[in-house]
């Protein structure tokens, strides 16, 4: 019992012989405080080598870090406010050489993150994902989404006065410009099956700049989709209905709907034809779009053509469109005027022009 006693007492004490020489170890293993000015040099240095060799992504990080660490170091007015920006210029630049889109966005992202209202940068990045992307063969709509917040904002600043950085090769047109951006969101729109506002944005495009043939073959080809489900959605309802005298109002209103969009139909692309009246083509595009203006143009003036081919030189020297006065409502709808006859069955012509 007693040498019982003298253990414990022993096992009680080690501890405590022990207890000096841990907090003494500890204290040993901490290291030594690191100076403050020597670690903000070390990271100036660290983005000074990566800069050195030219390795400009690792510098661009180097120098957001450094900036970040040490907000009121002596080196960050020259990183922050002369090389960050200029360095970003050049990755972006790489970037579109690259055709890079997501670098790009990325990179321009930050830009705007500091400056949202930098124009050149926004119209940048809209032109870059429309020619590479939305305009590429076959398309991608990858960036769409991007592609249309880039244009909407290039656009609201356009329209409230602000024009971008000057080219000396490409003066600066306002109309023009914004016809261009109504045209990629219109492409966007066509692909999320949003034709209604597709159409609206060529509609828009076409009246900014009224020369551009290229807005109204989209216009047209578009309506004469909107004149196809119409002309389908007539047919389909029961023939002593479509022949009935007065048209019960559900009937009156497709029959309407369908001449509207066969006069969108006429109207775009007689301008279409008249605008390239001298100019090469290729393909068959424009022999199929003179098909379908002639039998729609029958279908609306009781099977004639007569003032077609007057329509189509008036829009060929005008510098407004020149659209078909509207024939007058017939009492009935004759046979020459069923869509189901003859011109409900043209085909959709094709996106490219």
């Amino acid at each position: 019992m007693k040498r019982l006693l003298v253990l414990i007492a022993a096992l009680a004490f080690a501890p405590a012989m022990l207890a000096p020489f841990a907090v003494g170890k500890t204290a040993e293993d901490q290291p030594a405080a690191q100076d403050p000015k020597a670690e903000e040099a070390a990271a100036y240095k660290a983005w000074y080598d990566a800069n050195a060799l030219k390795d400009y992504p690792k510098a661009m990080e180097l120098a957001k870090a450094y900036v970040e660490k040490y907000p009121s170091g002596q080196n960050v007015a020259y990183l922050k406010e002369k090389w960050i920006p200029s360095t970003r210029t050049i990755l972006f630049n790489k970037a579109i050489a690259d055709k890079n889109m997501a670098d790009m966005i990325r990179i321009g992202k930050e830009v705007l993150a500091e400056n949202p209202d930098n124009l050149d940068y926004l119209i940048a990045m809209s032109v870059q994902i429309r020619t590479n992307e939305l305009f590429a063969s076959p398309p991608n709509f990858a960036h769409s989404a991007e592609a249309a917040e880039f244009t909407e904002k290039a656009m609201k600043l356009i329209e409230g006065g602000k024009t971008p950085t000057p080219n000396p090769s490409s003066p600066f047109d306002k109309n023009k410009t914004l016809a261009f951006f109504d045209q990629t969101l219109a492409v966007v729109d066509d692909h999320n099956k949003n034709i209604d506002k597709a159409l609206e944005r060529y509609h828009h495009a076409a009246s900014l700049d009224p020369m551009n043939p290229l807005y109204f073959f989209h216009t047209g080809r578009l309506h004469q989709e909107k004149y196809l489900a119409a002309a389908k959605k007539y047919q389909e309802i029961p023939e002593a209905d479509r022949e009935a005298s007065p048209l019960k109002p559900e009937v009156k209103a497709a029959l309407d709907e369908v001449n509207k969009q066969a006069d969108g139909v006429i109207n775009a692309w007689v301008r279409y034809l008249g605008l390239t009246a001298d100019k090469p083509t290729t393909g068959d595009t424009r022999s199929k779009v003179e098909g379908v203006v002639s039998e729609l143009y029958k279908f609306r003036n009781n099977n004639s053509t007569d003032g077609l081919a007057k329509l189509i030189e008036q829009n060929k020297t005008s510098p407004t469109p020149v659209n078909m006065t509207p024939p007058p409502e017939p009492a009935k709808t004759t046979a020459e005027q069923k869509p189901a006859e003859n011109a409900a069955t043209t085909k959709p012509v094709s996106k490219k022009p």
